[in-house]
């Protein structure tokens, strides 16, 4: 059972992701997600000092959060090769789970403008962790060697990064789904 400190900083985060991606980071207002998320003033300060501690809470939360879906995905899957392929679905269907929002991390990156060297670091923390996943999932792959490890891991890396941002533009899983397509003669 959650503790009552935890059950009030979920609200506050449920809230929070919710509203950061849906209208950014910029145009959410402290007092709305303390309407929205029900609580007291002081609870949400109690537990975040400051929107921008909100701010690197909600990233570090749904760093985790991504991190086990992607791995609970790609779970499913047997073939090495067959998971780097199941990236690009995974993302597919978070795009369209989302309605073609793009990456949260790079919303956040690209409009939260904030000096805070802590949510900088962080980001940075969440994307260097995703490549390392691919790197990994490319050692294990025993793909064809038309490219080295680390250029293979660079390839999709930026291939599924570019994808997930042209689709929020196009509104469209094809972007992904194209891009899955590049790799596949890779591997």
């Amino acid at each position: 059972m959650k503790q009552r400190g935890q059950v009030v900083i979920d609200k506050i985060l449920d809230t929070a992701e919710r509203l950061f991606y849906a209208q950014g980071y910029s145009n959410t207002g402290i007092n709305q997600i303390i309407e929205e998320a029900d609580i007291a003033k002081g609870s949400l300060y109690k537990h975040f000092q400051t929107k921008t501690d909100l701010l690197i809470a909600y990233i570090e939360r749904l760093h985790g959060l991504w991190l086990n879906r992607m791995e609970a995905a790609l779970g499913q899957v047997s073939d090495p090769k067959g998971k780097l392929l199941a990236l690009f679905d995974h993302h597919t269907k978070r795009q369209e789970e989302r309605l073609f929002g793009g990456c949260p991390f790079i919303k956040a990156n690209d409009e939260a403008f904030t000096d805070d060297p802590r949510f900088s670091s962080e980001i940075q923390r969440v994307k260097a962790q995703s490549k390392d996943f691919i790197k990994t999932l490319v050692e294990q792959s025993g793909h064809r060697k038309l490219l080295s490890d680390d250029e293979l891991a660079d390839t999709i890396y930026y291939m599924l990064e570019g994808s997930i941002v042209s689709s929020s533009v196009f509104k469209t899983a094809a972007e992904i789904q194209g891009a899955k397509r590049v790799i596949e003669k890779l591997i």
